[in-house]
Order: structure tokens, then C-alpha cells, then sequence
């Protein structure tokens, strides 16, 4: 997959952390254009997902929603094996992959849309970026850590989203902004980071680990309309 076809799913609406057919498709239902699946994790089972849950859900969504699936995997040929399974179209690299590993995934999956992670945590985020700018990569997506526990994703923390627009700004490839996003801050984070996408995870969820439908549907209709507003695509 070449670089511009990511644009064919600007601007990129994802709600990660997704466990049901019915959660999907109600994100589908929203304008939400891609939905993020977490396997693999250093964790264990997240979000009560599993390959086959994985695969069953993928194989009933609608062709205009993007399965993409998060996680820490490393080595090129577990990847292979983990998108054969699901039927992902994507894959959110969330974990540090060499780029030896990642010439070997695109080389068999050309097709499968690939995603890297920039942990925004001062200016020394912005030296990551010139990695990503070879063909590898489709995309980046930007993310918080959580300075207490070490956690990177999922975090429920927002970043420096100046910086973030720094790297919006230098990068030649989209870029997807993460980390701490809600329905109650989404809008101002598209309009000052000017991103390509949003993604949100436990911004949209239920105590119980669940997607909170309410929350969903706020939460597109305000990046879909700060979206519009700044024409980004």
C-alpha cells in the first residue's frame, strides 16, 4: 500500500479498545471510520479480545470500516501471522518493531496498512519523526505516557499537543493524534494539532471496560465537525 491511499480514510475517525460486533458497528453508525482491536499486548488479554473473538467480529464489519489492530509485536513474522488470523487491514505498531522487522512485514503484507507510535513526551519526540518517513510507514500515531506507571497508551493522559503539531507540521506522512482525547476535548485538539486523524480509547469507556455509545457519538460528532471546520484532507 502506498502512502496516499491512508487518505482515503481522511480524516481518520478511530475508537480503539473495541470488543463487539455491536460496539463496531455502532461506531459505524456514528461516522466513525476505523476501529482499533488490542492483541497482543505485554499484558496479556485486553479488552476481553482474543484472534478469534478478533476474527469474528472483522468478518462482519461493513467494507468502510478499517479493522485495525494494536499491538506490542516485534518480529515481522508473529505480525504476519496475527493479521492472517484477524483479517485486519492495519496494524498499529504500539511497541518498538526494527526496521529490518517492518521491511519483512511490508514485504508480505503490502497491502496492510502500517501504523507507527511517537510517545510525545518533550522535544526529543520530534527526532523520532525522520523514521517515519520511508515508505514503511502509511502513518503515525501520537500518544501519551503515563509518567507514573511507564504506560504508553490508553492512558487517559493528554500531551504537550504543541509539540504534536510540530510533528503534524514537519511530517510527510499523516499523522493520528491519541492520548487522553474526549468527546469534551476533541474538537480543540483537531483545531490546534490540525492532525489527520483522532483516536480515542478510554476516553469513550464504561467502568467495566466497555465502549459507552453516548460517549462515542459525542465524541465523532465533534471531530467530524472540527474536521470540516479546518478542511485537513
Amino acid at each position: 500500500m502506498i502512502k496516499g491511499q491512508i487518505l482515503n480514510w481522511c480524516p481518520i475517525v478511530q475508537v480503539a479498545g473495541v470488543s463487539t460486533v455491536e460496539e463496531a458497528l455502532f461506531c459505524h453508525e456514528c461516522g466513525v471510520n476505523s476501529v482499533g482491536f488490542t492483541l497482543e499486548l505485554p499484558h496479556g488479554l485486553h479488552d476481553d479480545l482474543n484472534v478469534e473473538k478478533t476474527k469474528c467480529i472483522i468478518r462482519d464489519l461493513p467494507s468502510d470500516l478499517l479493522p485495525v489492530i494494536i499491538t506490542y509485536l516485534n518480529r515481522a513474522d508473529a505480525a504476519i501471522e496475527l493479521l492472517c488470523k484477524t483479517g485486519g487491514r492495519a496494524i498499529q505498531f504500539h511497541g518498538e518493531i526494527s526496521d529490518h522487522e517492518i521491511q519483512r512485514f511490508r514485504e508480505h503484507l503490502p497491502h496492510v496498512m502500517s501504523i507507527g507510535r511517537i510517545t510525545v513526551n518533550g522535544d526529543s519526540s520530534l527526532q523520532h519523526v525522520p523514521r517515519f518517513q520511508s515508505p514503511l510507514w502509511d502513518a503515525i500515531i501520537l500518544d501519551s505516557l503515563d509518567p507514573v506507571t511507564g504506560r504508553i497508551g490508553a492512558t487517559g493522559k493528554t500531551h504537550d499537543w504543541r509539540l504534536s503539531a510540530e510533528i503534524v507540521r514537519i511530517a510527510s506522512v499523516p499523522v493520528i493524534l491519541a492520548g487522553g482525547l474526549s468527546p469534551e476535548n476533541v474538537r480543540e485538539a483537531v483545531l490546534t494539532v490540525r492532525p489527520h486523524g483522532v483516536d480515542v480509547h478510554t476516553g469513550v469507556e464504561n467502568p467495566d471496560g466497555s465502549r459507552n455509545f453516548d460517549k462515542i457519538r459525542r465524541f465523532a460528532s465533534q471531530a467530524l465537525t472540527a474536521f470540516r471546520d479546518i478542511s485537513v484532507c
